[in-house]
């Protein structure tokens, strides 16, 4: 796999904080109550997400620092997320395998595929997904007509 560019990494850390802030609460009281809450796919794959950092950050040789920084995110998410964040993507710059490791959670999003006849008329199909990345395709014949169609990645918009 090719290296992440510093953009690309910079986004990759702030998806990352982005997806595990709201989980942590869940994961301080880790009960299947709230991983029922909160979904337990989402659930599980943020507490591996969490897990992969947890112990890439605890290899660090700077005396606990790295380890710190994740407790106290872990702690207050909204506080200390920007210390997470910084921390992240020097990691992650310096850690390549860590990086693809990281993005590769990033890109296990929803995957919606659609494949329609010749004379297919589509209307007021969408996609939505709150973070992370997804995937949209659609195929149809030659005389299909596509309309209101749109893939949403971030917070939710209002439909037109």
């Amino acid at each position: 796999m090719d290296p992440l560019t510093l953009t690309a990494l910079t986004a990759l850390a702030s998806q990352v904080v982005g997806i595990l802030a709201p989980l942590m609460p869940f994961f301080n009281k880790a009960t299947d109550a709230f991983a029922n809450k909160v979904g337990e796919d989402v659930y599980e794959q943020g507490k591996h997400m969490y897990d992969v950092i947890h112990a890439r950050f605890a290899k660090e040789a700077d005396n606990g620092k790295s380890s710190k920084v994740l407790q106290n995110f872990a702690e207050d998410p909204k506080e200390y997320a920007p210390n997470l964040e910084n921390k992240l993507l020097l990691l992650l710059q310096a850690d390549p395998n860590f990086a693809n490791t990281l993005n590769q959670f990033i890109k296990t999003g929803p995957l919606q595929e659609m494949s329609f006849g010749d004379d297919a008329s589509l209307e007021d199909v969408h996609q939505d997904i709150e973070r992370g990345q997804g995937t949209q395709s659609m195929k149809a014949g030659e005389k299909a007509r596509f309309k209101k169609v749109s893939q949403n990645i971030g917070h939710k918009k209002e439909q037109k």
